[in-house]
């Protein structure tokens, strides 16, 4: 007789879970627009230097969360979340107090270390509920309110206390995030070794998820210079479309989850990844006005829709959890290197040029992703899950 890890059901407590592991995994993409002033005014960092800081914590965060998949899937998972934690607020306090760039670069690392562990203990426990879809939705939507929350809160913290203080703030958030994850969904104990049919993570998928990840945050990073720089729009404008598409993409989760319903998962991520590509030619291309604005709109509502159809997917294809937490490692990797390219790219070949570029890009990262979930779509129904002889 074989079975699988036992669903749990999505809760206060569990919900919350997941949307703190959320919070942790993007906690460095998200916020280092507003950590990173801070600590350059405190250390006088150039911008070069100050690149190399933001990319320690954000490389650091995607690697650990790789590095720890295969961890995640097994039992433990509040106590790694937990590990992982006390980690990230040892490097956040190393920051705070940091008296030379050597320590601030140290505990940037340590935090994103932490940050990744925490991560890949969360996006395993989606695989172990019993709704997969509003799982995903949870931890996505919840996270992302939060993160705008710290948006608001972390630049009047520095602009206070000054420098790093933000990270102080940070690590006393992340205090009663050590008891919240203890309702993080567990794995079950294997006796023995997974059947054959439980199938690894394909190399390809992760490396399509990085690569539309590196387009993704590449894209965003320059969206506001491609707006004001190239399309003519003011600094206030440019800030407005962007504030505005960061909160209406949340919409981006109920269609997706509706159209799923409707027409299956594989045709929401095809065509989400589809319009991606669009967007992303029309703001580098055609920054002017309507244009800028509308492609700002849908693309992050289907970003939004992408990731969460996407993370469903994975958890289904693997109940212990690998497939998800990878996939949240690979995104952070993609979006971790992905503005320095797409920074040269844009001063090397002009806006147009780079509009073309992400938009291919985008089209080649597709094929290993369709492919991949095509292949857990149509599979008979947990024919990918790894499953436990007795």
């Amino acid at each position: 007789m074989s079975r699988t890890p036992p669903a749990r059901a999505i809760g206060i407590g569990v919900g919350a879970a997941l949307v703190a592991g959320a919070t942790l995994g993007n906690l460095g993409a998200n916020l280092m627009p507003v950590l990173l002033p801070g600590m350059t005014d405190r250390f006088h960092l150039s911008n070069t230097a100050a690149g190399w800081v933001a990319t320690a914590q954000l490389i650091t965060t995607a690697l650990a969360t790789l590095a720890f998949t295969t961890r995640a899937a097994r039992p433990g998972r509040a106590r790694l979340a937990r590990i992982g934690l006390v980690i990230a607020i040892a490097g956040m306090g190393l920051v705070f107090v940091a008296p030379n760039f050597a320590a601030l670069m140290a505990g940037n690392a340590l935090t994103g270390a932490g940050l990744g562990i925490s991560y890949a203990a969360a996006m395993a426990a989606i695989a172990s509920t019993e709704d997969a879809d509003r799982a995903s939705a949870v931890a996505v939507v919840g996270g992302t309110i939060v993160l705008a929350a710290f948006v608001i809160a972390l630049p009047e913290v520095n602009d206070l206390w000054g420098g790093t203080a933000g990270f102080a703030l940070l690590a006393a958030c992340c205090l009663p995030v050590l008891w919240l994850v203890r309702a993080l969904p567990d794995a079950v104990e294997r006796t023995e070794n997974p059947a054959p049919t439980a199938a690894s993570v394909p190399v390809g998928f992760l490396v399509g998820l990085a690569l539309l990840g590196a387009t993704d945050q590449g894209a965003w990073s320059y969206s506001e210079v491609l707006g004001e720089d190239y399309g003519g729009m003011s600094s206030g404008a440019v800030s407005t479309v962007l504030s505005v598409s960061s909160v209406v993409c949340l919409a981006g989760v109920a269609l997706s989850a509706s159209a799923g319903r409707k027409v299956g998962r594989l045709a929401v991520i095809i065509t989400c990844i589809a319009a991606e590509g669009i967007c992303k030619l029309v703001i580098a291309a055609f920054p002017w006005g309507g244009y800028y604005v509308t492609a700002a709109i849908v693309w992050q509502v289907c970003y939004m829709g992408l990731l969460v159809q996407t993370l469903a997917v994975a958890a289904a294809a693997d109940r212990y959890g690998r497939w998800v937490a990878a996939c949240g490692g690979a995104i952070a990797v993609g979006s971790g290197v992905g503005p320095a390219p797409s920074g040269w790219a844009l001063d090397t070949f002009g806006a147009p040029a780079f509009g073309v570029l992400l938009a291919l890009a985008t089209a080649v990262a597709a094929i290993p992703i369709v492919s991949a979930i095509r292949a857990v779509e149509t599979c008979e129904p947990n024919s990918l899950e790894p499953v436990v002889q007795s």
